[in-house]
């Protein structure tokens, strides 16, 4: 036993005695008797379960630790997911066009700051799809009040100033600027305190309309193309209102001579009759009628009596002030309104259009001359009249013309005058 103890205090061996095997510490040896050793035994199946139950022990804590770690993470892996998850369902939101679309936030972690960095992404974006869909709104409702009324007018004059209004509306300009083809400027807001400019031609086929600008600060590409846009509609407005006043003219003046048509004498004769009757003053008519005119036409042809009466017209203009009104009524009818002139008056300028017209060189396409008078029947009125009884006045007091030797001026044989 003591030589199986053998060794430096503190060492430790397993021995067996008989059939129990011991686990034994060395404890040194007895002064008193050097070759015994002192050593300490403890059965090792003792020390074998005190073993196994600590490793025990050790693995159910670390299970429990590896159970704690796991909940912990299925918690915060469930918090991950669901935060993400509203990430993408917001993201999918505003993909949609939902910028209302918030996500939730909680705590203080990246998470919590994506969240809040996103929620701000959204309100500004919702911001500026407001401010976007505002600005349509106005652009729309600029865009449709300058629709009614390129519609609603043929005034040329009118239509410049509304093109130039909507164009500094509708792109945010701080002044515009229609510079017509005669060199009129049409200006609107102040375009002098605008550092950029844009321009847009206005040109229909060879027509051209001038050119618009319009004066900012600052201009984006949606601005160019608007404006552009704008004047492509002022451009069919312009030249709508060009071809009203064609068609307005060749319907209210004759052809062939220039002067008013007999349906714009009879608007003018009921508004200078209405004028007397409301104001008072006085209107002389003038009835004039070529001599015979069949003559002409038969020794010079058609031409030539185009020709006649394109130098009576001329002859009419000539002989009256701006305010007359010089039209023909017909063939070789032609009618002067006076407006304040009476009867002496009329009768005056009737006179001196039919001298100038009988002292008148007219020649034909062959440069023969031709010659030409008329017969003028005069009237006045001061009071209420209606436009049969102008009529009436004048036709008779041109009968009695034609009747006392043509060439000649002539009042009423009645005393149909007023004035």
């Amino acid at each position: 036993m003591g030589a199986g103890l053998a060794g430096p205090a503190g060492a430790t061996r397993t021995v067996r005695l008989g059939h129990t095997r011991y686990r034994v510490v060395t404890a040194g040896t007895l002064d008193e008797q050097p070759t015994a050793t002192l050593g300490i035994a403890s059965p090792q199946a003792a020390i074998d379960a005190a073993n196994h139950t600590a490793v025990q022990h050790l693995l159910i804590g670390l299970l429990a630790s590896l159970i704690l770690v796991a909940c912990v993470a299925y918690v915060e892996g469930r918090s991950i997911v669901r935060t993400i998850r509203r990430l993408v369902d917001s993201a999918r939101a505003i993909a949609r066009g939902d910028l209302r679309q918030r996500v939730p936030v909680q705590g203080r972690d990246e998470l919590a700051l994506l969240g809040r960095t996103f929620n701000q992404m959204a309100m500004q974006l919702q911001t500026r799809l407001d401010e976007l869909d505002a600005e349509r709104r106005r652009l729309r409702e600029a865009i449709a009040r300058f629709g009614d009324v390129l519609g609603a007018t043929h005034d040329i004059d009118t239509l410049r100033s509304v093109i130039v209004d909507t164009a500094v509306e509708a792109t945010g300009a701080v002044g515009g600027v229609l510079v017509a083809d005669s060199g009129e400027l049409v200006q609107s807001g102040y375009p002098d305190k605008g550092a950029t400019k844009i321009e847009a031609p206005l040109v229909a086929g060879r027509i051209n309309y001038g050119s618009l600008l319009v004066f900012g600060d600052d201009f984006e590409e949606d601005d160019a193309m608007t404006l552009t846009s704008l004047a492509a509609q002022a451009v069919i407005a312009l030249d709508n209102a060009r071809l009203h006043r064609i068609v307005e003219r060749q319907a209210r003046v004759d052809g062939l001579t220039g002067l008013a048509n007999r349906r714009q004498l009879e608007d003018q004769l009921a508004t200078e009759l209405s004028r007397v009757e409301r104001f008072g003053g006085t209107l002389g008519v003038v009835l004039a009628d070529l001599d015979d005119f069949k003559n002409v036409n038969d020794r010079f042809g058609h031409p030539g009596g185009d020709v006649v009466l394109r130098e009576f017209a001329r002859t009419l203009e000539e002989g009256s002030r701006e305010i007359d009104t010089a039209g023909r009524w017909g063939g070789e009818e032609f009618v002067l309104l006076l407006p304040g002139t009476n009867l002496e008056g009329a009768a005056q300028l009737a006179e001196r259009i039919r001298r100038n017209l009988a002292e008148r060189v007219i020649l034909a396409s062959d440069g023969e001359p031709i010659p030409a008078t008329a017969s003028f029947g005069v009237a006045a009125f001061s009071g209420a009249a209606t436009a049969d009884a102008v009529l009436t006045a004048v036709d008779s007091a041109l009968y009695a013309a034609k009747r006392g030797g043509k060439n000649r001026v002539a009042a009423p044989p009645e005393a149909l005058s007023q004035a």
